[in-house]
């Protein structure tokens, strides 16, 4: 249910001649990677063909079904617009398509679209239905011939079910093609002024999810001074969350967290505490999804701190609808 996020080099040369600084016996070697036949690399860059991915379309259903019918899972970032990339700006404003979309999605994002679209409740407690409601309105449009756009909060593949609904498509006989989003697990905290990284107070961010499989609670990341945890679809079980990190991960009391409502939305709002007074302020405020939890140092790198006290200073600290008006 966590999944911890680090800076990685891949090679994505199929293969790399090693360096001048490795030793002669070394330095004609290469360093093996995966390639299909079509690889399209440059000449000169050795490729051993017998190293091949191990993702074949061969045992996949077809992209479109005979009567043209066809799915996409998009990815419409944390709510803004301009948010939005390229690819799912021109799928949405289709008036041919079929458009499938979580509840969560903005306004600001829906009222793009030209077509005809549909918008699953899925509220608290009815999570499940609403998501075999889905996979039926998706088949109805299948079979009429339709193209789907399943349209889905920040990014698809980011605790956002799409390997779930990758699977299921599957089963109705097509390959559903996917458009990444901006998940709101990067945008929110940065348009909240929260870097989830800084030198000093943080050096790792993990993204948890609030809600496990069946409504579980995911299991907790042991306390670490300088980590990051941002939690999404967590706001409900806010309480719960903080009074478990507290006693079980050994999260101290005082730990800054953040929550950014509505991020990139004209209502968007940043609330800020601790672990101690983050739930009655955002009850106070009356905090409610989508809402993404940041926890840790980082909280109160870039905002100001009180100016008698040098404290930080605690509740509604930004109000993008006030601002507005």
């Amino acid at each position: 249910n966590s999944v911890i996020l680090a800076l990685t080099l891949t090679l994505s040369m199929a293969f790399v001649p090693c360096l001048p600084g490795f030793s002669s016996r070394n330095r004609e070697s290469y360093v093996p990677a995966f390639a299909d036949d079509n690889s399209g690399v440059p000449s000169g860059i050795k490729i051993d063909k017998s190293n091949k991915s191990n993702v074949s379309k061969s045992n996949l259903p077809p992209s479109t079904l005979p009567n043209g019918g066809r799915i996409t899972l998009v990815g419409s970032g944390p709510g803004d617009p301009d948010l939005l990339t390229v690819a799912a700006y021109k799928i949405i404003t289709d008036p041919d398509v079929l458009i499938i979309s979580d509840r969560l999605v903005s306004k600001e994002i829906l009222d793009l679209i030209q077509g005809e679209y549909k918008i699953a409740r899925k509220l608290p407690g009815c999570a499940e239905a609403a998501q075999e409601e889905i996979y039926r309105w998706c088949k109805e449009g299948l079979d009429a011939g339709k193209h789907v756009i399943r349209l889905k909060i920040g990014d698809p593949f980011v605790f956002g079910r799409g390997g779930e609904e990758i699977l299921k498509f599957r089963e109705h006989g097509v390959e559903a093609k996917v458009v990444p989003g901006v998940s709101a697990a990067f945008s929110a905290p940065l348009l909240g002024s929260i870097p989830v990284t800084h030198r000093g107070k943080s050096n790792q961010v993990v993204m948890c999810t609030g809600y496990g499989r069946n409504g579980t609670s995911p299991d907790l990341i042991q306390y670490h001074k300088e980590q990051t945890i941002v939690f999404l679809m967590a706001v409900g079980r806010l309480r719960e969350l903080c009074e478990r990190l507290i006693n079980m991960a050994g999260y101290p009391s005082k730990t800054p967290v953040g929550i950014i409502q509505n991020a990139g939305c004209p209502n968007q709002r940043t609330v800020v505490g601790n672990m101690e007074n983050i739930a009655d302020l955002a009850e106070e405020y009356q905090v409610k999804a989508p809402s993404t939890i940041v926890v840790g140092e980082v909280v109160n790198v870039l905002l100001e701190s009180d100016s008698e006290t040098g404290e930080p200073v605690y509740g509604l600290i930004q109000n993008m609808t006030a601002q507005a008006l």
